[in-house]
């Protein structure tokens, strides 16, 4: 699998820190399935976080600990499936994704939002906290203008679209910040499917994506 966009040193860095969310982590472990350079990199600062982690003091140490903990229960959302089992229901997907997830992609409960887009939400919070989900999009679908207020990460699992920073096929990610306004259109005969995670709305920019976005939840 041919990588042409990829995950940002920031971004990285986070990670290795477990200071984003478990919806972001989620998405970031499964372009790490796909991307060798991606997963080198994350295991580099890996290393250099965990050698920074023993040369503290024991009183550092146990703060962090606790803090990553803290990150490990996963309060701060509501996954489709939390209870799940450890290995994969699903094989279609990367295997971070598989464990959420109750059925193959094709036989997932997709929810129509507009002619030809389709969303499987895999998490219950308010939009309001950003959104975690599967986007379905038919060929030739152009989703309205947008950008973010905070970071948003998008990972392409099938098909492809393209946006005013490139194109992005399987695999590829967009690792997106607030300064990015953008506006995907799908540009083969294959339907794209993506797994979204946000930290906060989209903010749209035409009239149309502002009416729709209540029912988008975006």
């Amino acid at each position: 699998m041919n990588i042409s966009h990829h995950l940002s040193d920031d971004t990285l860095q986070e990670y290795a820190a477990s200071l984003l969310d478990a919806s972001m982590e989620v998405v970031i472990a499964c372009h790490l399935t796909y991307c060798p350079s991606c997963r080198n990199r994350a295991d580099i600062l890996d290393a250099t976080a965990g050698a920074l982690l023993e040369s503290e003091q024991p009183t550092a140490v146990k703060t962090s600990a606790e803090q990553l903990m803290q990150k490990a229960s996963c309060t701060d959302m509501d996954i489709v499936n939390k209870n799940a089992a450890t290995e994969p229901q699903v094989s279609d997907v990367p295997r971070p994704l598989g464990r959420l997830l109750p059925a193959p992609l094709e036989s997932l409960a997709w929810k129509r939002l507009a002619p030809g887009i389709k969303q499987y939400n895999l998490s219950k919070q308010h939009r309001k906290y950003g959104a975690f989900k599967l986007l379905h999009l038919a060929p030739g679908v152009v989703l309205s203008q947008h950008t973010h207020k905070d970071k948003e990460l998008t990972l392409v699992l099938r098909g492809s679209y393209q946006d005013e920073i490139g194109r992005f096929k399987a695999g590829d990610i967009a690792d997106l910040g607030d300064d990015v306004v953008h506006q995907p259109v799908v540009d083969t005969q294959e339907s794209c499917i993506a797994l979204i995670a946000t930290q906060s709305p989209v903010q749209f920019s035409g009239v149309m994506g502002k009416l729709m976005q209540p029912f988008i939840g975006f």
